[in-house]
């Protein structure tokens, strides 16, 4: 987890960045009340993504927390303070500090009530989708609104201790021949014949809706990739866990390029196709997919799939 700050007004007299301050110094939410003008950012999102990645714009980002920071300064007699170590910047004063009022930064709240039929939705509070267990629906929050989502599970979760969530997604390639399974067998070198079926079978991909870490989100994503599992309808919602969707709709998206990546086995090749490739969204659901324990892992018999419990533990962290 990589942890970084940059500034987000253009004042070049001002500090590029707060080092080590977001993290050993407590922060606490822009409230209604605290004295002060607030800057408005003037750099954009895709701005500092491309600071991170060192101005490249073709690394891809998944997982990400984007949070806006705002550090306190203060004025004596035209002279400007570091507001947290109280010493005294070079800053101008006349230069950025504002008369206007403060900006409108505050808490917004989402009813957690099911659109369809009033009953409380569950879910833990890190989780992106909710669930209503008196109508079996389930909904994700986005865009500070609820959407109703199609939901399936992938065979008999009785024996399961946890359901993990699994964005499944039917993409369409501009480029690149994978759009069914015929030739998702051609491009990962399956050892499989292809049969008549599989030149019709439309090919989905899967994406982990949780954080864990690099290497065992693309080993599981590509794994579940090329099992090419068919979950079914929730009939009744499982007493084992559901684990809670942590990773964004969109960012499950994206996560589909490195995945194809990671399955395909001429990579020079698909490199070049995928820089110029714009993939288009068909359809989209979200797959749990049930896992025992079994000492230190999570095990998925059907698939042959083991994490580490303390992946997924400190996945949540992330």
């Amino acid at each position: 987890m990589i942890d970084q700050s940059y500034l987000a007004v253009d004042d070049k007299s001002l500090p590029v960045s707060m080092g080590l301050r977001s993290q050993t110094q407590k922060l606490k939410f822009v409230r209604k009340g605290i004295e002060g003008s607030f800057l408005p950012p003037a750099v954009s999102r895709k701005d500092i993504l491309k600071q991170i990645a060192g101005g490249s714009e073709k690394k891809i980002h998944i997982g990400e927390i984007l949070s806006l920071i705002f550090m306190p300064f203060y004025q004596d007699k035209g002279i400007c303070y570091d507001g947290l170590s109280g010493k005294v910047t070079s800053t101008e004063v006349s230069g950025f500090i504002s008369n206007g009022k403060s900006l409108p930064y505050h808490l917004e709240f989402t009813p957690s009530l099911c659109p369809d039929c009033g009953w409380d939705l569950e879910g833990e509070t890190d989780s992106l989708v909710l669930c209503c267990k008196n109508c079996l629906c389930f909904w994700l929050i986005h865009q500070k609104t609820l959407k109703k989502i199609k939901v399936k599970c992938y065979g008999t979760p009785e024996d399961a201790e946890m359901l993990l969530p699994f964005w499944r997604f039917e993409i369409e390639f501009q480029i690149l021949n994978c759009s069914t399974y015929a030739q998702l067998i051609k491009m990962a070198n399956i050892p499989k014949v292809v049969r008549e079926e599989h030149r019709k079978q439309p090919v989905y991909f899967f994406t982990p809706a949780f954080k864990i870490n690099p290497k065992l989100f693309l080993r599981i994503g590509r794994q579940i990739t090329l099992a090419q599992i068919v979950p079914t309808r929730i009939g009744a919602l499982s007493k084992c866990r559901f684990h809670p969707v942590g990773l964004q709709l969109e960012e499950g998206f994206q996560a589909v390029v490195p995945i194809v990546m990671d399955l395909c086995t001429n990579k020079e090749e698909t490199v070049k196709i995928l820089i110029k490739e714009r993939l288009k969204l068909t359809s989209f659901s979200l797959a749990y997919i049930p896992f025992r324990s079994s000492g230190s892992e999570y095990i998925q018999d059907s698939l042959g799939i083991s994490l580490p419990k303390n992946s997924i533990k400190f996945g949540r962290q992330l």
